[in-house]
């Protein structure tokens, strides 16, 4: 009896009382990163087309939620690209400006799933700082714009394997510095239930 009284308080409790879950897709624009190789040459990360999805949550001022993010960067003049993955918990404070546009900012922090052939230990820590804006089309539909900087923690004194090219029998190649750094510039749509 007791659990069909909690069953009955849980259905009969108003929607408006549980908490907004926003979930975004968007598509943008990554670039960023650079790779050496043994006889010290430096490789930029061509940049490419991003694809993120953001679930979060009301909380406080903010929201709070996961963030995913998947890009694939060509290696400018060698024939290997770099397919990275990011996963984050992420949070942000929102700015009301006018009754249809507001404003964020956030933090994020997670791993980073590096899809390469020439690294050991492909999943690695990684951080993020994001802001931007969003026009509010209805209470359940915003577009929103967005600019993230995604930075990967990197040790540059790892093993690496060779790899081919038409004009180089091989070479061994690795991140250049501690860090590696992306931007994104996305455009996606805010869906709120």
């Amino acid at each position: 009896m007791k659990r069909l009284s909690l069953l009955g308080l849980l259905i009969l409790t108003p929607l408006p009382s549980l908490a907004q879950i926003h979930i975004t897709p968007s598509v943008g624009y990554a670039s960023g990163g650079e790779i050496e190789d043994t006889e010290g040459e430096v490789y930029e990360l061509k940049g490419n087309t991003a694809y993120s999805l953001a679930i979060e949550t009301d909380y406080d001022a903010g929201r709070i939620g996961l963030f995913y993010s998947n890009q694939t960067n060509d290696i400018e003049d060698i024939n290997q690209s770099s397919n990275m993955h990011y996963l984050h918990f992420q949070s942000a404070l929102d700015y009301q400006l006018t009754k249809n546009i507001s404003s964020f900012f956030g933090l994020s922090i997670g791993g980073t799933y590096a899809d390469v052939d020439w690294i050991d230990e492909n999943i690695r820590f990684s951080a993020g700082a994001f802001g931007g804006f969003q026009y509010h089309l209805t209470d359940n539909f915003a577009l929103q714009l967005e600019g993230r900087w995604l930075g990967t923690s990197v040790d540059s004194n790892f093993d690496s394997s060779c790899v081919s090219t038409p004009d180089k029998n091989s070479c061994a190649i690795k991140y250049e510095g501690s860090w590696v750094n992306q931007f994104q510039a996305n455009l996606g749509l805010r869906f709120s239930f």
